[in-house]
């Protein structure tokens, strides 16, 4: 009876179910195909067929890990990597985990690129994990790259997903604030940035409460951040230089006007395939 009992409990199937329980039961919203997820990452492969048995250790392990993402501990943090524009993202506490819409602005600034044939000076302001520098330094040859973040954990992230995606001579790393993190000579052609743009007072979803809140609020409207990047953009960017960046929903106005008053003329916002603004293109 015990040999029985322990094979049942050792089958695929029934241990996913009671890991996607244990996730419904704590509003997780997608339980079952997390449960899929976090199996497959145990095992190290993807799943053919549910009536496989697997070791104690393995049911020990997943279950872990069902109880962590219980608590909305990210998912991401748990596997510990994420897909972004055809490249695996190493992602640790240390970053914010990348968003399906800074994954849409890297394929449209890709979109942007794709055309220019002379060597492209682009930056990537508050790289995080590296993202999207080092996606678009992947799939548009001819740019090379300077990235900063004001934490220098967040670049140690972003420096070994650069070697682990063979990218490390297009990109140069750089500890500071902003354009603060370069040398003063630097001018770019292209600025791209997923800059801080919470309010500070807004409640979040349990998920962010894990991740650093450094790269996620700026100040009482969201925009202080924003204010201080569009402030040198003049004085940053090449005679046809672009910037382009992610910001949050109701900000499109705000972000207009800052531009305005920085005497911007060429401003344009862009819808994310949700229909939501969200993103800001400002050419000098």
């Amino acid at each position: 009876m015990n040999s029985i009992h322990k094979n049942i409990n050792l089958n695929l199937s029934n241990i996913i179910n009671e890991g996607g329980n244990i996730l419904k039961k704590n509003d997780i919203n997608t339980a079952e195909r997390e449960a899929v997820w976090l199996m497959e990452f145990v095992l190290g492969k993807t799943i053919s067929a549910l009536n496989t048995k697997i070791s104690e250790k393995q049911k020990i392990d997943f279950l872990q890990l069902i109880n962590k993402r219980a608590t909305h501990y990210p998912l991401q943090y748990l596997i510990g990597y994420v897909d972004f524009l055809d490249t695996e993202i190493r992602v640790t506490n240390n970053v914010l985990i990348p968003r399906p819409e800074t994954e849409e602005m890297a394929e449209i600034a890709c979109n942007l690129l794709t055309n220019c044939s002379n060597e492209l000076c682009c930056a990537d302001l508050g790289t995080g994990s590296g993202c999207i520098a080092i996606a678009i330094a992947k799939k548009i040859k001819n740019t090379t790259w300077s990235a900063c973040d004001a934490s220098e954990s967040a670049l140690e992230v972003a420096k070994s997903n650069a070697e682990k995606n063979s990218v490390s001579d297009k990109i140069k790393f750089f500890h500071g604030y902003w354009f603060n993190a370069f040398p003063k000579k630097n001018r770019f052609d292209f600025i791209i940035s997923n800059p801080p743009y919470v309010e500070q007072e807004e409640i979040l979803q349990q998920e962010l409460d894990y991740e650093p809140p450094a790269a996620l609020f700026s100040g009482k409207t969201g925009l202080d951040d924003y204010r201080i990047i569009i402030s040198n953009l003049h004085e940053k960017m090449t005679d046809n230089g672009v910037f382009m960046g992610e910001f949050g929903a109701g900000q499109s106005n705000a972000l207009k006007k800052i531009a305005e008053e920085n005497n911007f003329k060429k401003v344009e916002i862009i819808k994310d395939l949700s229909g939501r603004e969200r993103f800001i293109i400002i050419n000098i």
